[in-house]
């Protein structure tokens, strides 16, 4: 539960109310997360900008981590040459050379 992250603490939303919004906004900048219940449940958290692009960072970590993951689960070890690929899609490399060519030559790059 986010209650129990370490430096975080729990108010309620009427306690948040009378503390004032700089007061929690202070808090959270300095690393305190606040946790806003309301009826006693969680409804919202404030967290720093230091802490949000830590997690933010994490985040992209945890993504690269999946993607190497999963290819290396699934990499049979074949290779294809580009070459192949571009014949894959009914082109040749040559024609593809002289197609930027001409797009350079006329303006369209």
């Amino acid at each position: 539960m986010i209650a129990s992250l370490p430096f975080a603490e729990t108010v309620s939303v009427t306690e948040a109310s009378e503390r004032g919004l700089s007061s929690v906004v202070r808090s959270a900048a300095e690393g305190l997360d606040i946790v806003i219940e309301r009826h006693g449940r969680p409804q919202a958290v404030i967290i720093g900008m230091d802490r949000i692009e830590r997690i933010q960072e994490l985040e992209r970590d945890l993504q690269s981590a999946a993607l190497i993951l999963s290819r290396i689960a699934t990499d049979n070890g074949n290779r294809t040459d580009l070459d192949a690929v571009i014949e894959a899609f009914g082109f040749n490399r040559a024609d593809l050379q002289a197609e930027l060519d001409a797009d350079i030559k006329a303006g369209r790059t």
